[in-house]
């Protein structure tokens, strides 16, 4: 059977459409694969590189008879009755990209449901009632892109450097974040956010008058970037399992983050990162004392960073989950 990925909006740059992407290429080696939307071809962002002969505009015959892999929970209730009531005959898998807490009894599931994080897996538990066995835990992967000459020096000329890589919204809270640590941390620390979105104007405007803080815009090659910062931060409201965050671990960084989807299965507490609290009265003391980390400590969190991500988070290893479990369907 032929295998079909579908999401919802491919015009847009995002972090599951870049799963997607990465996962129908890695599976295209080994089985006859193609990519479904809603867009037409030449309304898709060219930065995800899609040859026309991969892709076909969502029709009945483009989910006739396949393993269709649904990668957006909007497009899953749709995909299923189609299934059932037009007798598609297709297989289909669920993969489950984010902690949810709305429109319990509006989102259909199929058999075979993928989780990328265990806070994903709770969440379907515990909120959805998934049975547990009908769950597959795979993690997101990433190519390694890590380029291990490059020397870092930590608190360079006594600046502790930390990037914010994601999109400028209200869901990743950039505004709330400069707006509650403003005139609060110590001028040795710097936050600079990497990416875009509706809150980048604010946020521009916001950092332009600040030390501590810098707003950069969208960054190309993000994981050459990453190397001159210290440590790679997310204080998200909702997260599955942050590619920015993966990036961050690929290149030897240690992670800030706060306990929301599987932020602290790549940034570990105590192991390879620093775990936040939720408490907005504390967060900037619990910032500025990142600055009584040692050079040796410091070494120590970052080598488990890089080891952290050979084990669990490499895109071969995806690959070869996702085929083990095509196999199986």
């Amino acid at each position: 059977m032929q295998i079909v990925s579908i999401t919802t909006n491919l015009g847009r740059y995002g972090g599951a459409q870049k799963v997607l992407l990465d996962l129908h290429n890695g599976l295209k080696s080994k089985f006859d694969c193609k990519i479904v939307g809603f867009q037409d071809f030449d309304q898709l962002h060219p930065k995800y590189g899609i040859n026309e002969p991969e892709y076909e505009k969502l029709s009945y015959s483009s989910l006739q008879n396949k393993i269709i892999i649904v990668h957006a929970r909007n497009v899953i209730p749709i995909i299923v009755a189609l299934n059932t009531f037009l007798f598609l005959k297709s297989k289909i898998v669920y993969v489950s990209h984010n902690v949810y807490s709305t429109h319990k009894y509006l989102t259909f599931f199929p058999k075979t449901i993928v989780s990328i994080s265990n806070k994903v897996t709770e969440n379907l538990i515990n909120y959805f009632g998934v049975k547990s066995d009908r769950i597959n835990l795979i993690y997101n992967g990433i190519e390694d892109k890590c380029p291990l000459h490059h020397t870092h020096i930590y608190k360079q000329n006594g600046i502790l450097k930390i990037l914010y890589p994601a999109r400028v919204n209200s869901v990743k809270r950039q505004l709330q974040i400069v707006n509650v640590l403003k005139d609060q941390l110590n001028a040795q620390v710097q936050i600079h956010f990497a990416g875009t979105g509706d809150d980048f104007d604010e946020l521009h405007k916001l950092c332009s008058s600040s030390k501590n803080f810098k707003a950069l815009g969208f960054v190309e090659n993000l994981e050459y970037k990453i190397l001159n910062y210290d440590y790679v931060m997310l204080y998200s409201a909702q997260e599955g399992l942050p590619l920015s965050l993966l990036e961050g671990i690929m290149c030897k960084k240690p992670l800030i983050t706060n306990d929301v989807g599987g932020n602290w299965e790549i940034g570990v507490p105590g192991f390879n990162g620093v775990g936040l609290n939720e408490d907005w009265n504390t967060l900037a003391q619990q910032i500025n004392d990142l600055l009584d980390i040692d050079e040796n400590q410091y070494k120590l969190m970052s080598d488990r960073s890089r080891n952290l991500f050979l084990q669990k988070f490499k895109l071969e290893k995806m690959i070869e989950n996702y085929s083990n479990l095509i196999k199986s369907l």
